[in-house]
């Protein structure tokens, strides 16, 4: 069910910077890594990759599930504190995942297992090689997180029951919704498939279907002891048995390198129920893991990151003793009365204090897997003041616009809602008869078009190239462009932000300015007006930030890097060698290439409004989509072209 308006509101204002700094400030100092970093999404999962800590705290949209919340209150034997308030159950939908992920980034290993991995073989192994040790991390850190800290075990629980009854929301107990859980639909064989190729592919789906079967029992009885486990099918049966206490050793073993050992032996007992190549369908196993990017066979952010997990001792578990033993957790409801006290006085804090100040970040190029050419620039990201006093002014732009505004809202809202025609087949009635199905018994040999609309839900990063060359004209296009653009995008929905980028002469230093965010505040359009121009670019450097910045900030499926430029990047300092052609080409090229074979497309607008074509020529060297603007007040439309062209025919 879609969530209200006002709960919508309730998540907007949470998700902002000041407590995503809380949640990463936190994050530092449990792991004792000032390099870790924390990103808010809205995707419905939350995960690590050793050092970026992704997360959603609107996760099976727990937060606005009165009834879930509730229902673990009465578990956990608490109040209705939690129930009664969404932003408190926010807060602890961001900080119990954050506890999560943060001691996976203390105990587990970064990548799980290495490429050559002979087990790994093939997609399908290396899956269910990642799941045993997904399940048997997930019980550790649980377990280390009791064992070690004094202050955690509370927020761990918090995170198992509540999403537990958020995501087996069924008539019944919660004990019910699990078994129910575990039913499988048998899937219907393809009509034109003759019977061999049915038999075959019967039997895949039969082996995967069982290894699932066999990873959700382990999942369910090793995470969840609260619960009674159905027994599982006979076929199963026997590979759980064998494999029962290496789980249960494995959770409590404090090495790393020792805990993938025992994954290795549970996968060698269970190779046999491996299908060669098959599709496996994890949906339910995710919903017990609630997030499995942090195991993945591959890393699921951007950039690599290895490291070893520290040793610890184990003396208990999440909810049980070391020996699996369930034990009694007197201390919960006083420690999670503590937590709920200090996240209202944030929470009061939060209200209370401005929120249109300045905002800053600071990366290095060490952050990003770019050429060792940015390795010591620092690239300082400034959300800015917001500026009121420009409201006027603002408007004033909006106004010299407005038919022009007005005309590509109507024009874009056309696309919006434009349809496209589709053939269904195999109808009992339709409009035309399709041969190949003449021979069904069932007489669906008819087919019929349909109308239906295929817009995709896409995002736009604008990039604007904030150096001295854009001075004049270009930077009075480029600003007023921004407000047309903003405008316009704003008015259909459409998820887009408009970021100023310029590299210091002389200084190490590469600036990005977030004049619209992703989630901008009605607010924030005003700044659009203090565009400037001036220093230089570092455009390979800044294109690995706006990679990361849209898709952590972005919800959308499809992500758009726009670049708006009027020459090739330039940039001179004495920690780095010049950024000069054709080294600036050449490492813009690269880093491009590497950007969009990742899956974000990049779009460059070069503008030549001087009546020639250089800047096209000189961009084409780098990006492979290169628009030519040689009328700075064309501008607007040709971006709004792109956009258009974007949802029409879903170029993405």
């Amino acid at each position: 069910m879609p969530l209200s308006t006002q709960y919508k509101n309730i998540l907007k204002n949470f998700q902002c910077e000041r407590t995503r700094q809380i949640e990463e400030n936190f994050a530092q100092i449990l792991t004792e890594r000032s390099g870790i970093r924390v990103f808010f999404i809205n995707e419905n999962e939350c995960f690590t990759d050793g050092r970026n800590i992704i997360i959603d705290p609107a996760q099976n949209e727990l937060f606005a599930d009165k009834a879930a919340l509730v229902k673990a209150e009465e578990l956990l034997g608490l109040d209705n504190s939690i129930s009664s308030d969404p932003w408190l159950a926010l807060k602890l939908a961001a900080r119990a995942p954050n506890v999560h992920e943060s001691l996976h980034i203390i105990y587990s290993n970064f990548p799980a297992f290495d490429k050559r991995e002979k087990r790994a073989r093939g997609k399908t192994r290396s899956l269910v090689l990642s799941l045993i040790n997904n399940i048997i991390e997930d019980a550790f850190i649980e377990a280390a997180g009791c064992s070690v800290y004094d202050n955690l075990e509370h927020l761990l629980l918090w995170r198992r029951v509540a999403l537990c009854c958020a995501s087996f929301q069924a008539p019944g107990s919660v004990r019910q919704a699990f078994e129910n859980s575990r039913q499988t639909l048998a899937r219907a064989p393809e009509e034109n498939k003759n019977k061999a190729e049915q038999e075959t592919e019967g039997k895949k789906t039969k082996a995967a279907e069982l290894i699932m079967e066999y990873l959700d029992y382990m999942a369910s009885w090793l995470l969840y002891p609260f619960l009674a486990c159905p027994e599982p099918n006979l076929e199963v049966r026997g590979y759980v048995e064998k494999t029962r206490r290496l789980f249960s050793d494995a959770a409590v073993c404090g090495v790393a390198d020792t805990r993938f050992e025992y994954t290795r032996r549970i996968f060698d007992i269970v190779e046999p129920l491996i299908p060669q190549e098959a599709t496996l369908e994890a949906s339910r196993l995710e919903s017990k893991l609630h997030g499995m990017k942090s195991h993945a066979p591959e890393s699921a952010s951007i950039g690599s990151n290895s490291s070893r997990g520290k040793d610890a001792v184990i003396t208990r578990r999440l909810f049980t003793d070391a020996d699996g033993i369930p034990v009694p957790r007197e201390s919960v409801k006083d420690k999670m009365n503590s937590e709920i006290l200090r996240f209202i006085k944030e929470k009061h804090a939060a209200q209370t204090t401005p929120e249109d100040e300045a905002r800053t970040e600071i990366f290095t190029g060490g952050d990003f897997d770019c050429s060792n050419l940015h390795r010591n620039i620092k690239i300082e990201v400034t959300n800015p003041k917001i500026m009121r006093t420009l409201r006027k002014a603002y408007q004033n732009t909006v106004n010299k616009y407005r038919l022009s505004i007005n005309s590509h809202i109507y024009r874009l809202g056309h696309i919006l809602k434009g349809s496209a025609e589709e053939k269904e087949e195999k109808k009992l009635f339709g409009s035309g008869i399709s041969s190949k199905y003449l021979s069904d018994v069932k007489k669906r040999y008819w087919h019929r078009n349909s109308i239906s609309i295929s817009v995709p839900d896409a995002g736009f990063l604008f990039l604007i190239d904030g150096s001295g060359s854009m001075g004049g004209s270009r930077q009075k296009g480029a600003m007023e462009t921004s407000v047309i653009i903003h405008e316009i995008l704003k008015f259909h929905d459409i998820q887009h932000a408009i970021v100023e980028h310029r590299a210091v002469y002389g200084e190490p230093l590469v600036t990005h300015t977030i004049f619209v965010s992703f989630n901008s505040k009605a607010d924030e359009k005003y700044n659009l007006l203090t565009l400037a121009a001036r220093e230089g670019t570092r455009e390979g450097l800044s294109l690995f930030w706006a990679e990361k910045y849209i898709n952590t900030e972005s919800s959308c499926e499809y992500k758009i890097i726009v670049i708006i430029s009027d020459g090739v990047p330039a940039h001179g300092c004495h920690e780095s060698i010049d950024y000069t052609p054709p080294i600036s080409i050449k490492d813009t090229a690269d880093a491009a290439k590497k950007i969009i074979r990742r899956g974000t497309p990049i779009i460059a607008i070069a503008i030549d409004d001087m009546g020639q074509d250089n800047c096209y020529r000189q961009l084409k060297q780098i990006y492979p989509a290169v628009v030519s603007c040689t009328d700075i007040n064309k501008l607007a439309g040709q971006l709004l072209g792109l956009v258009s062209k974007t949802f029409q025919k879903g170029l993405v």
